[in-house]
């Protein structure tokens, strides 16, 4: 398979777990404000599943995330890689943007992972724009990846990185309300100082405080909901914010 990267072992990648992280390479999305765009398409790695374990700190690793760019891109690998991960003991997360649901059924249904993570980007009318897909496809697609999930026992989250100028609370609550089964919510701070695109580079960052408000219009849809900021990570609870202090760095 062919890799960007590898973090051998994160704190904030898997909840609750310490895991080592894959970035594979390529993407079919281009998003302008994304951190990661430059590494996953200019740096590729020839690795096996057995080469990318080696690189991995066994000793402290309790998971592993699969994360990109976009991984469903290379099932095959993947695949080789859940199972092997699955081998030895430890459960996996996997990231993706929605676009190949097949793929995430078949792991899943497979038991060959253990947590989703889907990013949705923004409200579906503006996804065009935005990400180069339909945006009425995503949505189809983001739905029928929740509904796999739910009824095989897979943790299922859904996050969006909010952008201002290109977002308002009318994103948060049509997203919220279409993903309303999902098991968690989690509104990411955006990070304009590494964004791919230079346009992005001049948006202005959201508040913590201004991600709380967004996060309170989601609680209206879904029990669980989080805001991920560089400061941390703060759980809505109705009026009250739990802050899980955590160094959050929103690696999509």
């Amino acid at each position: 398979m062919k890799v960007s990267g590898i973090v051998e072992l994160s704190t904030i990648d898997y909840p609750k777990k310490c895991s080592a992280v894959v970035f594979l390479s390529g993407c079919n999305m281009k998003c302008g404000y994304c951190y990661n765009y430059k590494h996953i398409t200019e740096r590729s790695y020839e690795m096996s599943a057995e080469e990318v374990f080696k690189n991995m700190d066994l000793m402290f690793a309790e998971a592993l995330v699969i994360s990109g760019g976009e991984p469903t891109l290379q099932p095959e690998g993947v695949k080789e890689l859940c199972k092997l991960a699955k081998e030895k003991g430890f459960p996996v997360k996997i990231d993706t943007n929605g676009t190949n649901v097949d793929v995430i059924r078949d792991l899943v249904e497979n038991k060959l992972v253990d947590y989703v993570a889907v990013d949705v980007k923004c409200r579906f009318d503006k996804y065009k724009e935005l990400t180069g897909i339909d945006g009425e496809t995503i949505k189809e697609n983001i739905l029928k990846i929740i509904n796999i999930c739910k009824e095989n026992n897979v943790f299922i989250e859904c996050r969006t990185t909010f952008i201002p100028t290109i977002m308002d609370k009318e994103d948060i609550e049509e997203i919220a309300s279409t993903i309303k089964d999902c098991d968690m919510y989690a509104i990411q701070q955006f990070d304009n100082e590494h964004a791919y695109c230079e346009e992005f580079k001049k948006i202005k960052t959201s508040t913590t405080e201004e991600l709380l408000e967004l996060g309170k219009i989601a609680k209206n849809y879904i029990d669980n909901v989080v805001v991920r900021t560089l400061d941390g990570e703060f759980r809505i609870n109705n009026d009250l914010m739990d802050n899980n202090k955590n160094n959050i760095k929103n690696r999509r």
